[in-house]
């Protein structure tokens, strides 16, 4: 199975990938049109020789964070529910972390150093490695964070970003750590809104 190189799942009812998907580093075409997806998790990035993507006609509102490092050259996504390129005005107050995830954030910031205490001390708690392996990354600041946060988007050109021949504009999800980060004037994302 890990040689197959095109998949065919067009009108199969899914609603999510079948997680034997994400395995196959062969993939060069995969058909997923008209089911019931609503995301693309982010293991869909594993495909690094998938060249062509159809999910058009299916639920999805956002393509996953990386989405823009594949190397497609067809990508076909009509027919979905995409966020719409529309500025809203918005007043972001300063927020005020949990402990958990002030405690979280400290944590996974020390771990990356091999010589402090808490990168040494951490093998000793499994359960607290289990809970931090989940973290994620400011798409600004490259800061780590537990819980997210801040969830955005960013319009990419599938010519310029993706080096593809058409050009359309895709939204990709992007997550921040904070307020301060989004605040920030030199970035081009935008906060999504869920109604």
């Amino acid at each position: 199975m890990k040689c197959l190189t095109e998949i065919n799942f067009t009108n199969n009812k899914l609603t999510q990938i079948p997680q034997q998907l994400y395995s196959l580093p062969q993939l060069r075409k995969l058909y997923l049109a008209r089911n019931n997806l609503t995301e693309l998790p982010e293991g869909a990035l594993g495909w690094k020789n998938l060249k062509i993507l159809d999910v058009a006609g299916n639920r999805l509102s956002v393509f996953p964070v990386g989405f823009q490092f594949l190397t497609l050259e067809e990508l076909f996504f009509e027919g979905n529910h995409l966020v719409p390129f529309t500025l809203m005005e918005s007043v972001q107050e300063k927020e005020v972390l949990s402990l958990k995830e002030l405690s979280a954030r400290l944590i996974l910031q020390q771990s990356t150093n091999e010589l402090s205490v808490v990168s040494r001390a951490l093998p000793a708690y499994p359960e607290l490695q289990d809970m931090l392996s989940h973290w994620g990354q400011c798409a600004l600041c490259s800061q780590p964070f537990l819980t997210t946060w801040l969830e955005c988007v960013q319009f990419i050109n599938t010519r310029k970003h993706m080096g593809m021949k058409s050009s359309q504009s895709v939204p990709v999800r992007v997550l921040l750590c904070s307020y301060d980060c989004f605040n920030r004037d030199d970035h081009q994302y935008y906060g999504l809104v869920r109604l």
